[in-house]
């Protein structure tokens, strides 16, 4: 997807940063409606689309790949931004903590 389009679509999501956990999880929605309505496909580890995404899953994924490409623009500050919303966002799904993330 575009990285353009890509940031479009978590607009709602990116705006909702500072807002409460209810607006947050509307955002989500929002984003995630918009991203199967462009018939994006979250893939699993083999490169295989994945049954079952949640909409939380699926705006985590965009999120990770949007910071990646933030990453290679030089935007590291809008990086931490989104590494740091769909952290909030796996936290308000009860994902199981990322592996790379530490407690320390």
């Amino acid at each position: 997807m575009n990285p353009r389009l890509l940031a479009e679509v978590l607009e709602p999501v990116l705006n909702a940063a500072e807002e409460d956990d209810v607006a947050m999880q509307e955002a989500v929605n929002l984003s995630a409606e918009a991203l199967a309505a462009l018939g994006a496909v979250i893939l699993d580890r083999d490169g295989q689309p994945a049954d079952g995404v949640t909409d939380e899953r699926a705006v985590v994924a965009a999120l990770n790949t949007h910071a990646h490409t933030l990453m290679q623009s030089g935007r590291l500050d809008d990086v931490v931004e989104a590494l740091q919303l769909a952290e909030r966002i796996g936290r308000l799904a009860q994902f199981p903590h990322h592996p790379r993330m530490s407690d320390g």
